[in-house]
């Protein structure tokens, strides 16, 4: 299957049932030929070796960093960006991507930035990089102070998909994914429950795609439209710090949806019926949304989320299944929505 994106940078979203066809849709996009993999001690054991393999007639370095949330640091940037240095990478070269969304957003914001940008290459290989974290141009590393606080826009040359890949997915990072999944059910009909139901499709991962993709090329710079990819990211932002990133990205998303829905319900008097409807749409995840925090720290802590403005955090609401909308709250308003 085949997606083209056309932002300031035109690429294309490609699947194949393997990665031998890598080097030639590379050589569309890619004009040098050396390449470093960045990817983690969890996905490089699994497909380092097939994907180096793979890229005839390149030069390949690799740099591994450890699994997780934790990793996704400057520290973690500066080692990526230092060793780019000490090899002599130059513009034409390329970064490539090699694992789910830490490895994505850590590698990404490295092609953003070293000697102003070099090509860059995602090869997502987690269900949520595949429908989610991977197009779009996010990059971005943690601060102490919170998620993705220092980063950059940078659209990739190409995201290459292997759906392979999924069959080795533990568990959990499987509901990390149906987490982000379910999103898309909330913010666009053509992701049906019957759909997401069917689990980790090929339909599905581009179904999923062709929303985000609509959404980005109208708004690629996060000033409008985009933000509705949000949805449930605030609150989910915020849980998931506070947890000391035990909890995986999508689960915390999951969260914060459940809440959005009680503040939407408030906010424009939704009825019952429709609350349950949606309360039903999101069950689909098969995710525990309880929240392990009081409501009121959880609320405290999104001060430090990337969308606030000086009169508040910006929330995306829900007027009804497929109308997402956003709203400016302050603490106070927020915490009597919940």
């Amino acid at each position: 299957m085949k997606l083209t994106v056309n932002a300031t940078k035109q690429y294309d979203i490609v699947s194949y049932p393997s990665f031998n066809n890598l080097a030639e849709e590379m050589g569309k996009k890619v004009r040098g030929k050396n390449v470093l993999i960045v990817s983690d001690s969890n996905v490089a054991p699994l497909y380092l070796d097939t994907v180096r393999n793979a890229l005839k007639g390149y030069s390949v370095d690799t740099y591994v960093f450890s699994a997780g949330e934790a990793s996704k640091t400057c520290e973690t940037y500066l080692k990526i960006v230092e060793y780019l240095a000490e090899k002599g990478f130059v513009r034409q070269d390329c970064v490539l991507a090699l694992g789910g969304g830490v490895v994505g957003d850590v590698a990404g914001f490295v092609a953003a930035t070293y000697m102003r940008g070099v090509s860059f290459v995602q090869c997502p290989t987690s269900f949520l990089a595949m429908i989610d974290s991977s197009v779009g141009g996010k990059t971005a590393v943690d601060l102490p102070q919170g998620k993705n606080l220092l980063g950059a826009f940078y659209q990739p040359d190409l995201v290459y998909i292997c759906p392979a890949t999924l069959r080795t997915l533990p568990e959990r990072e499987v509901r990390c994914g149906m987490g982000e999944a379910v999103k898309y059910t909330f913010l666009s009909k053509t992701v049906t429950p019957e759909l997401l139901a069917g689990g980790m499709t090929e339909e599905l991962i581009f179904k999923c795609l062709k929303i985000k993709s609509d959404i980005v090329e109208k708004d690629e710079f996060d000033k409008g439209a985009r933000a509705f990819l949000n949805l449930g990211h605030t609150l989910g932002h915020a849980v998931e710090k506070m947890s000391g990133f035990s909890l995986s990205h999508g689960e915390c998303v999951a969260k914060g949806i459940d809440k959005i829905i009680v503040m939407s319900a408030k906010k424009f008097s939704l009825s019952e019926e429709k609350v349950k409807e949606m309360e039903e749409l999101l069950s689909l995840a098969g995710i525990d949304t309880s929240l392990p925090y009081d409501i009121k720290e959880v609320v405290k802590e999104t001060v430090h989320d990337k969308k606030r403005e000086s009169g508040g955090v910006n929330f995306v609401l829900l007027q009804d299944i497929g109308k997402p909308v956003g709203v400016l709250l302050t603490k106070e308003e927020a915490e009597a929505l919940l």
